[in-house]
C-alpha cells in the first residue's frame, strides 16, 4: 500500500546569475513565493538561466518499517536535486521522471531544493510541469 503528498505549496523561487523574473522591475531579483507546478515561461520567459526552487516539509509521522520517496514528472530541464543540503541527483534534459529514495536522509524538518538550468530554445518547455510528490509506500 501507498500514499502520496502532493507538495504544492508554498514554495519559493529565486534566480540566479541574472536571471530576471518576467515582470521584475528591481534590478537583483528576490526570492519569490509561488505554487507548483510553475513553467519556466510563466517566471522568466523565454530567458536563458537557472533557478533555486525550495520546499520545506515536515517528515509525515506513524511511517516506520516504509520507504519515502520524492517523485519529479514532467520535469523539463537540467540540474540538481537536494534534501537538507545534500545533493541527491543530477538530472539532465531526457530526465523527466525521476524517483528518489529519501529515507535515510528525512529529518522531521526538511528542506527540498530543486536548481533547474533552461535552455529555451531547446526542443521542451522548461519547468517543473506536475506537483512533487512525496510517496510513502510499504518497504
Amino acid at each position: 500500500m501507498s500514499h502520496s503528498i502532493r507538495l504544492i505549496g508554498p514554495w519559493f523561487v529565486q534566480p540566479q546569475d541574472g536571471l530576471q523574473f518576467i515582470d521584475q522591475r528591481e534590478e537583483i531579483a528576490a526570492v519569490r513565493r509561488i505554487k507548483m507546478p510553475a513553467s519556466w515561461e510563466n517566471l522568466f520567459g523565454n530567458a536563458k538561466g537557472k533557478a533555486t526552487f525550495m520546499r520545506t516539509f515536515n517528515s509525515p509521522t506513524g511511517i516506520d518499517q516504509q520507504t519515502l520517496k520524492i517523485m519529479l514528472e514532467e520535469l523539463n530541464g537540467s540540474g540538481t536535486v537536494s534534501l537538507n543540503g545534500e545533493q541527491l541527483i543530477e538530472f539532465g534534459n531526457d530526465d523527466n521522471h525521476i524517483q528518489i529514495n529519501i529515507t535515510s536522509q528525512l529529518k522531521l524538518n526538511n528542506q527540498l531544493v530543486i536548481e533547474l538550468i533552461c535552455d529555451p530554445s531547446g526542443k521542451s518547455i522548461c519547468g517543473l510541469h506536475r506537483p512533487v510528490i512525496l510517496m510513502i509506500e510499504e518497504a
